[in-house]
């Protein structure tokens, strides 16, 4: 397994990121994401593409932290059926996100806070650099459509919020994939804590989220989320059409 590598920030960097932040300072995604909050159960999860840091084989497992430090979160899915809301049995729920360092397993050489390359961003594809697959898993539903992950809060990266990747096939069609979202005073409290304040707060909140702004808020996204044992469990229901 190859070991993390968190590059220096460059000047350049730096004035990338000072550009990047005030240009996504434009953005104000409140009140698509506040209309987001009050989806029905006729309106399908919001579908959004796999992003950049998406790797093929992940394995079968509910846990999935490996040797990632962070908060432990367990992440509770019900896959619905969208009008009726009955469950889905038999689908197949993966996920992916980063650890608290920012950092995806498969691409540990992309710094967390170096200004993406524009090409492969907007390709949303880049070149894997490693075979790892820490915080990556997938589980079968069962009769009630739910699984659950033992996981960790995610940390952030240049330009992300924080937000958890999910996909849900069944019978080898792909149903949905989107993301899965924290409300920023979560988030703030979770980046006050080890090992996430040691990079200090994000920058890129909810509101300037250029996905959430693509996703018009990105109904059906929003993990509920309240103190557990050691840690947090956060909930949402995935609502599809087969």
């Amino acid at each position: 397994m190859s070991a993390t590598v968190n590059r220096p920030k460059t000047a350049r960097d730096r004035v990338r990121r000072r550009v990047l932040t005030t240009l996504l300072g434009l953005i104000d995604n409140r009140a698509s994401i506040q209309r987001a909050a009050a989806i029905s159960k006729h309106e399908p999860t919001a579908d959004s593409g796999p992003g950049p840091y998406y790797v093929s084989g992940t394995p079968r497992r509910r846990d999935i932290r490996e040797d990632r430090n962070g908060v432990p979160l367990a992440l509770h899915l019900h896959v619905a059926e969208v009008g009726t809301l009955a469950p889905v049995a038999d689908a197949v729920v993966e996920i992916w996100h980063c650890d608290a360092e920012g950092i995806y397993s498969g691409y540990q050489r992309y710094g967390a806070d170096k200004f993406p390359a524009v090409v492969s961003l907007l390709l949303r594809r880049f070149r894997p650099t490693d075979d790892a697959m820490f915080l990556r898993g997938e589980q079968v539903t069962d009769e009630e459509g739910r699984v659950e992950f033992l996981t960790i809060v995610p940390g952030w990266y240049t330009p992300r919020t924080l937000h958890i990747h999910v996909r849900v096939n069944l019978g080898g069609k792909a149903l949905l994939t989107t993301e899965l979202y924290f409300s920023d005073e979560f988030s703030a409290q979770t980046q006050s804590l080890p090992p996430y304040a040691e990079r200090g707060r994000s920058p890129f909140v909810n509101s300037n989220d250029i996905e959430i702004r693509l996703a018009k808020g990105s109904p059906g996204s929003w993990l509920t989320v309240w103190p557990a044992e050691d840690g947090y469990r956060a909930d949402v229901t995935l609502q599809i059409r087969d």
